[in-house]
């Protein structure tokens, strides 16, 4: 792979689970990813990253992403809630939503695929089969995928007109 750090795209994991967190962090630098993943721990602050709001309003610090992968079992806003929320806002067409979690059942797959999911990925139970995943998936989203450009951040900042 010949991409540099600056043009990995990136990755917005929206895991509650620290430990689950970690190994894909880990199974990620394994594939070859340079660019650390950005990590959020539910579907409130990912859509509080993906807005710019509150903590998250460096852009620099907190890049748009261009994937997001999305644990579907989480507190406060789940991960269908933020998909249906997601697919309603034109500012983030471009992302390309991974399904990220340990249910296999059919309704819960064909749910996910009708509000906009663009893969629908079951969590290994293994450490083998977990790395044996994320490598196929850098080397598809991340390495061979042509993924369309983020929207630029306002030049200036952007002020709400008030009643």
């Amino acid at each position: 792979m010949d991409k540099t750090f600056g043009t990995e795209p990136v990755i917005l994991l929206v895991e509650d689970s620290e430990a689950d967190s970690l190994l894909l962090q880990q199974a990620f630098a394994r594939a070859g990813m340079r660019r650390p993943l950005q990590i959020v721990r539910d579907g409130i602050d990912a859509m509080s990253y993906l807005l710019g709001r509150g903590e998250f309003f460096d852009r620099e610090k907190y890049p748009m992403p261009s994937i997001l992968m999305v644990d579907i079992n989480m507190p406060r806003l789940n991960g269908l809630e933020l998909l249906t929320w997601l697919r309603t806002q034109t500012d983030f067409g471009h992302l390309m939503v991974i399904v990220w979690t340990g249910d296999s059942k059919i309704e819960q797959i064909n749910h996910a695929y009708h509000m906009g999911a663009n893969s629908y990925l079951v969590k290994p139970t293994g450490h083998e089969e977990l790395q044996e995943l994320i490598s196929c998936f850098y080397r598809y989203w991340v390495v061979h995928n042509c993924l369309p450009s983020p929207p630029q951040p306002p030049k200036q900042p952007v002020t709400l007109a008030r009643d």
